[in-house]
This record gives structure tokens, sequence and C-alpha cells, in this order.
């Protein structure tokens, strides 16, 4: 990746708790979103930042927001272009030297206590994988239903699944060091899915803790700070585009009702361990 400066690149220094935050465009939701992610952490954590290449203030604010917090930031990084999350994850992963390594997206609002709850799951259970925040609205969610679904992992309850999404989780870097790194392709999206369900085969736990740790997110047709299909349309054409649903507000409230039936169902979580199954027999 070709990076056109950096305001601040301090030499990483050895911590428990590093996480990435990846900007593109979208000001209004990093000058929300990203103070909550530090206010809102109450654990000591190293923060990183990339920007793929935001033409609309964000590298202003990202400096802005370096001077103030130069305790917390590790690195700051503006590319040249918008690379996507796979390559800059990927970097970010490099250059840790963390125990725990999470990601939180510029469009994701963490509510109190988010990071230590995330942490402390982790120090009860070295069987967790990636373990993270649950980023559907309540309103597409059948609660009881999900509730059946909960799982005990050494005290530590969750909702078990092949892969959560990707905008605010943590896990091991040990796990990432075993499994390498996130497959780099044309689309910017895409790679995490797949990167989790490896670490499932492996007998590691996926899943959202319980009681849910919610957290909003603007994109959701369904959240009052929605501006996917004005001021941000043209990052929101990517990331749905790339599912293959169109930017309409009722194709992705269906998109998105049918995702959380996935996840309160665990058919993806099922399908894999049968394929695993199937594949141990062979």
């Amino acid at each position: 990746m070709a990076a056109k400066a950096a305001e601040r690149q301090a030499p990483l220094m050895s911590t428990e708790i590093e996480i990435l935050y990846i900007t593109y465009n979208r000001l209004s939701y990093t000058r929300e979103t990203l103070p909550a992610l530090v206010d809102n952490a109450e654990v000591p954590f190293r923060l990183t930042i990339v920007d793929n290449g935001s033409t609309d203030g964000t590298v202003d604010y990202l400096k802005q927001f370096a001077r103030s917090h130069g305790k917390i930031l590790s690195n700051l990084h503006f590319l040249d272009h918008n690379y996507g999350i796979a390559a800059p994850t990927n970097a970010f992963w490099r250059a840790s030297k963390a125990e725990f390594v999470g990601k939180v997206d510029n469009d994701t609002l963490c509510p109190q206590g988010w990071l230590k709850r995330l942490l402390a799951a982790h120090k009860r259970s070295p069987r967790l994988g990636v373990v993270g925040a649950f980023h559907f609205n309540p309103g597409y969610v059948d609660m009881t239903a999900l509730a059946k679904r909960v799982i005990d992992v050494d005290t530590v309850q969750l909702i078990p699944d092949a892969f959560i999404g990707g905008c605010c989780y943590l896990f091991r870097r040990s796990l990432q060091r075993r499994n390498g790194y996130l497959t780099v392709g044309p689309l910017k999206t895409h790679g995490w899915t797949e990167y989790q369900m490896q670490i499932c085969r492996q007998g590691q736990i996926n899943g959202y803790l319980w009681p849910l740790l919610l957290v909003e997110h603007f994109d959701d047709p369904l959240s009052s700070h929605n501006l996917a299909f004005s001021k941000h349309r043209e990052i929101s054409q990517i990331t749905m585009g790339e599912k293959g649903i169109a930017l309409d507000r009722n194709a992705e409230l269906a998109w998105y009702t049918n995702d959380a039936a996935r996840v309160v169902s665990g058919i993806s979580l099922q399908r894999l361990l049968a394929q695993s199954r199937i594949l141990s027999q062979d």
C-alpha cells in the first residue's frame, strides 16, 4: 500500500489491546463514532487509524484528533486511494505487538464498556475465536428465538456463529499468527467472513456476546443516523453493491432482515460444522 503521508507514526509499544479504525469519507459518521470508541472503552488500549484516501475533510479531522489523543494513538496512516478492508487490516496485524487485536468501523457507534466486555470474555476463555458486538437493530430480531441459541463457554455466554460482523470485534493475535492474513482481492469489503470460518473449523468459537453488546450501525436503514441513501451514497454503493444488493431502502431492509434471521437460526454454523464433519471423514 502506498501512503501519501503519515501524520503520526509513533514507535509501536507492546500493549495488551490494539484496535484498528478505518475511514473512507463519511466525516459525519467519524465525528460521532471515533470519540465514542475512545471514551466508552473503559480499558487501556492503543489505536491505529488508516484513512483510505478521503476527500471530504476527514484527513483534517483525523490530524486534529491525533494532536489531542497522542497517548493512545500508535499510528495514523493516510493512503492514496481506497484499498478496502483487507489490505489495511493485514498491514495492521503485521505491525501490531498486542496480545489482542480488533477493529471498529467508522459507521459503528460503540456503547459504554464495549472493549471492557470483549476483553473480559477472552480473559475467561482461551477457546473463543472472534467475539464481537451485535450490529443488528433489535427490530430485525426475534429475541426469544435468539436467546435459545445462547451457549456457555467457560462462563462466557454468547451466540455462536460461523462468522460475525466485522464492525466491532476482538480476537487473540495468536490466532491471527496461526491463520495468516486476509485474502486481498478485487472486492473492497470481502475476506473477513472466510477468515473467520477458517478459525471456526479449527475448533475456536466465534460469536456475539450475550447479553447482547449492541452497537448502532449507522448504515442500517433503521438507524436514525443513516445517510447511506443521500450524503454517503457513494460508499454505500460499494458496501452493498459487493453483496449484490441494490442501493434501495426496501432492498436493504430485506437484506438486513434475512441476515438477522440467518444469525437467529444458526444455519451458517450448522452448515460449516456439517461440512467439516464430511471433510474429516474423507
